[in-house]
């Protein structure tokens, strides 16, 4: 998709005492700071962040605000790890890309034979990702795909949350749209990805309802070799590390909220 916005990054720039406030907020990492910056906060904020420009709203999504505010807070494990991994020919999915605070991290850091995919099926939060890619020169291939990933190919509905967009998702209360969605499985043939490296999956609690059809039927080649979820310790029944752990994976590091997991050789679940 194209950017909308006719304003270039740079325009929504922080001044006066907001940006003074925000300023002590990033170099302390101090969540004070932050709540003392966000009152003073405009509706879209641009700078520079995890290395890369963006244009950020963080009056109605929490991961906008976390990166906008405190960005050493924002996953630093997980990233660490993700960029630990990148090599020539790097593969990523970012399933739920938000903003960007992965893909665009990632690829600022990526050389020009890798391939990152990131896919947002809310429109706004799909715009706002284009935005910022179109803000950033990368050399590495950033592809931006606005639909769903589901267990079944078609027209789903979408549920938006206004207060915290980063909370949308198949399921919920809200706004409903409707989606084009596609398997997992399906999605990787249609792109051509034969290798997958690594991916990040936040769709806010169905994440088995993606994992469980691929791990069934895709070829074992085509699982990423390394899985960013989180736990789902309340619903052991649909905890995507549990079904992953099921299906081969290792737990590499359990960060609480998050895990990162590794594929472990054939025939050593």
């Amino acid at each position: 998709m194209t950017n909308s916005d006719p304003r270039p990054w740079g325009a929504d720039a922080p001044s006066g005492l907001f940006e003074r406030f925000l300023e002590r907020a990033c170099t302390s990492d101090s969540k004070v700071w932050a709540r003392l910056a966000s009152w003073f906060a405009t509706d879209a904020v641009d700078v520079e962040r995890l290395g890369f420009r963006a244009r950020l709203h963080p009056k109605d999504n929490l991961s906008e605000k976390r990166v906008l505010y405190t960005p050493g807070r924002f996953d630093p494990a997980e990233l660490a790890y993700l960029s630990s991994m990148i090599d020539d020919g790097f593969t990523f999915i970012d399933l739920g890309a938000n903003c960007g605070g992965y893909t665009l991290h990632l690829a600022a850091k990526a050389p020009e034979s890798a391939r990152l995919f990131a896919i947002e099926a809310q429109p706004e939060m799909a715009r706002r990702f284009a935005f910022n890619l179109a803000s950033n020169h990368f050399a590495a291939v950033v592809q931006l795909d606005e639909l769903a990933i589901s267990d079944e190919r078609g027209d789903i509905i979408f549920t938006i949350n206004h207060r915290n967009r980063g909370e949308s998702g198949l399921a919920g209360e809200g706004e409903t749209i409707t989606v084009p969605a596609l398997p997992l499985a399906d999605y990787l043939a249609e792109r051509s990805i034969e290798r997958l490296d690594a991916m990040k999956i936040d769709v806010e609690g169905l994440e088995h309802r993606i994992l469980a059809p691929f791990f069934q039927n895709a070829p074992r080649t085509r699982w990423p070799r390394c899985l960013i979820v989180e736990q789902l310790l309340a619903t052991p029944a649909t905890d995507p590390v549990a079904l992953a752990v099921a299906a081969g994976y290792r737990i590499e590091r359990d960060l609480g909220r998050n895990v990162i997991l590794t594929l472990g050789p054939a025939g050593h679940e």
